[in-house]
């Protein structure tokens, strides 16, 4: 069912000491041997736990696990917010052995059923209630060849209390743990991708895969115990499971977690707990630039903000420099964790300008569709290679092959060219490329330029089908509060900036948000299958 290192690279990867013997739970041991008494993760409602106390909790909770038939390889399922007991769980499903899954919130009743027949889930975790989703009753309705192979462990009160066990029932189990022997190639991680495409795939990752594209990122930051890691970005998702949660607890650092992000709400708790870092996509810096720039508050001790999944733009990286924020760009995907940023070193205009460069040990190549480099400024295909890379999809073997060729590329299907100091630039996804009349047009270029209009607050630029162009753009905008805009207006502001006409929309849609996974990214696959289905000037 898991896909394999392959061997050469793996050979490669211990002899050059880029992958080592450590698992991520024996270095969160190490953080807890020489930090017992630290805060390791803390939350919005005010709980927090020490690294003694994080160990301890999540070695019980193991001991529910394997006397619940949970162990080495299997895979358990962890539905939750960005809680305290959500990362003690992380922790007990690593104690065992087993494989830790974890899946927005935002899943409906299908996706969870289709992801916990994907991984023969042995254990599911769910809170009782979050905001309106009773989970209680959503696992309740799974189809019972699903739900009675489970053990459920539920945290917090309400809904059908004959469902599953109480978290504090199963954190409080004493069983004496068998030793459990793991080693650094093992899978530790099913991550599945967002789905901005298609329907979701499960990228596997082990603990040498993690730890070193964490490590590295560390190194390049400047990362170390003394840090405090916030994060609204979901914990769920690839962003705030690696780098804030996995990242932070290898490093010793404290990890500042908020469940129901609000950008003042933020603003306060990163100012409270002092966060030094966080990483979030373009509507999470905006929305706390926002409230700073409301309020005349600062955050003295963060020295980055990390921004990646959607386009940076240029006002928005100079307003955050404006109330002492520096943002620096990062780029990535879950199957290749963050593999480029821009570094503490590089020029200030480098946060809009390009998406980084490369992590030590990580290889970049930008490619034409016949897989030969491209010369430096010309576009191509994105690939990357190195000791962060996953090992495949589970029980996916041919698209793993398509995605994954034999000698290690990662194909990622974003359109991207070098830049002569060596780093990349990203222009959007293969399928973002609009052939109108056989004339390529990027959408980010356009969606760059629209980013600064003055009435818009996001915007996403995708083909439509045409009978005699083949395909035209149709911009979707969401308009700043009390701002409208016509079609006329935009292609005006566009031929100002001195854009090509034959780039300019031609139709345009105000719609009141624009559909995001939980990381904050555009899923533009819903944008087009809204727009053929809705007529045109109807929001979905």
């Amino acid at each position: 069912m898991f896909p394999r290192p392959d061997q050469i690279r793996t050979a490669r990867y211990h002899a050059a000491g880029y992958w080592g013997k450590r698992t991520i739970p024996a270095m969160i041991a190490a953080s807890a041997a020489a930090h017992s008494d630290k805060a390791a993760v803390r939350d919005a409602s005010g709980l927090s736990l020490s690294y003694r106390e994080l160990d301890v909790q999540a070695g019980r909770l193991a001991g529910y696990l394997a006397a619940h038939g949970v162990g080495v390889g299997d895979i358990v399922t962890l539905c939750l917010p960005n809680w305290c007991q959500t990362v003690v769980a992380f922790l007990a499903v690593m104690k065992v052995g087993a494989v830790v899954n974890p899946v927005p919130v935002t899943y409906g009743r299908a996706d969870l059923a289709f992801v916990l027949s994907k991984c023969e889930s042995k254990a599911l975790f769910i809170p009782s209630r979050f905001r309106s989703t009773d989970f209680i009753d959503r696992v309740a309705a799974l189809p019972p060849d699903l739900r009675d192979c489970l053990a459920v462990i539920r945290i917090g009160d309400g809904g059908n209390a004959d469902v599953g066990v109480p978290f504090e029932a199963a954190a409080a189990f004493e069983p004496a743990l068998p030793a459990v022997k793991t080693a650094a190639d093992d899978p530790v991680a099913v991550l599945f991708t967002s789905g901005t495409e298609s329907r979701a795939k499960g990228a596997v990752h082990t603990h040498n895969t993690i730890l070193f594209g964490e490590l590295s990122l560390a190194r390049t930051l400047g990362f170390g115990a003394e840090d405090v890691a916030f994060m609204a970005s979901p914990i769920s998702h690839t962003t705030g499971f690696m780098h804030g949660v996995m990242m932070t607890l290898a490093l010793g650092g404290t990890l500042s977690l908020l469940d129901i992000f609000e950008g003042a709400a933020a603003a306060r708790q990163m100012a409270e707990h002092e966060a030094t870092w966080t990483m979030g996509a373009t509507p999470f810096l905006s929305d706390i630039v926002d409230a700073l720039a409301a309020s005349g508050g600062t955050l003295p001790s963060l020295r980055y903000f990390l921004c990646g999944g959607a386009p940076v733009p240029e006002v928005l990286v100079r307003r955050a420099a404006d109330i002492g924020l520096r943002v620096l760009s990062i780029y990535g995907s879950t199957e290749s964790p963050p593999h480029t940023v821009v570094h503490p070193e590089d020029p200030p205009e480098n946060a809009w300008s390009t998406d980084g460069r490369p992590l030590e040990g990580i290889e970049v190549r930008v490619v034409s569709p016949e897989g030969q480099d491209v010369p430096i400024g010309e576009t191509g295909e994105e690939w990357s290679r190195g000791p962060n890379t996953f090992l495949g999809y589970l029980g996916e073997p041919e698209l793993t092959a398509r995605d994954l060729d034999r000698d290690g590329w990662y194909h990622s299907g974003d359109v991207a060219r070098r830049l002569a100091d060596g780093s990349i630039r990203l222009s959007g996804r293969i399928k973002d490329i609009i052939v109108r009349g056989g004339q390529n047009i990027s959408a980010r270029e356009v969606e760059d330029y629209l980013a600064s209009h003055p009435a818009v607050a996001a915007v996403a630029v995708v083909g439509m089908p045409h009978l005699r162009l083949g395909e035209t753009s149709c911009a979707v905008v969401v308009t700043r509060d009390g701002q409208r805009l016509t079609l006329e207006e935009i292609t005006d502001f566009l031929v100002a900036k001195g854009i090509a006409r034959f780039k300019l929309p031609e139709r345009l849609e105000i719609w009141p948000h624009l559909p995001m996974n939980p990381s904050g990214k555009i899923q533009k696959f819903l944008i087009r299958k809204s727009l053929t289905e809705a007529p045109e000037g109807q929001s979905p």
